[in-house]
């Protein structure tokens, strides 16, 4: 399964980044979707290159790592209430506060490109996101289910 409410974490309490990075990769290691190192190699890699994506009205960030950590096509969303920040994929010197964390981990069978092109055409709209950040984390991975391709 992709997306699973087990897998949804809303942050409403002040947390580090790499506290809720980790928190998502432990989801994800929790159901063996992952290898024990992916929290590691989410949090080297969020250090060179951050995921944090600034879309004119709100943002978002998709945290990930190399295939070699993975062991399944999975996912894990945060939903942050609480302000995490993400430096910018575009300006690494700013940071923004995503509204909507979705961490991936991506076996080397998905199409990384059609992923992401679900994932921004699910999450362009700020009414939308705003919309899915008020409902239940079982809605919520309803609603990623139905909207992301993975081939």
């Amino acid at each position: 399964m992709l997306f699973s409410p087990e897998r949804v974490l809303i942050f409403n309490d002040p947390i580090s980044r790499s506290d809720a990075l980790r928190q998502l990769a432990a989801t994800l290691e929790a159901q063996g979707l992952v290898k024990a190192s992916f929290a590691d190699g989410v949090l080297a890699r969020e250090e060179i290159y951050p995921t944090g994506i600034f879309m004119e009205t709100h943002s978002i960030a998709i945290p990930h790592t190399e295939f070699e950590h993975v062991n399944q096509t999975s996912f894990a969303i945060g939903i942050n209430h609480s302000g995490i920040e993400f430096q910018r994929t575009d300006e690494p010197d700013e940071a923004v506060k995503p509204e909507i964390i979705v961490m991936m981990a991506i076996d080397p069978t998905c199409e990384k490109v059609a992923i992401i092109q679900s994932l921004f055409a699910l999450l362009a709209d700020k009414a939308q996101v705003d919309y899915l950040c008020e409902l239940a984390p079982e809605d919520i991975a309803k609603e990623f289910t139905n909207a992301v391709i993975t081939r």
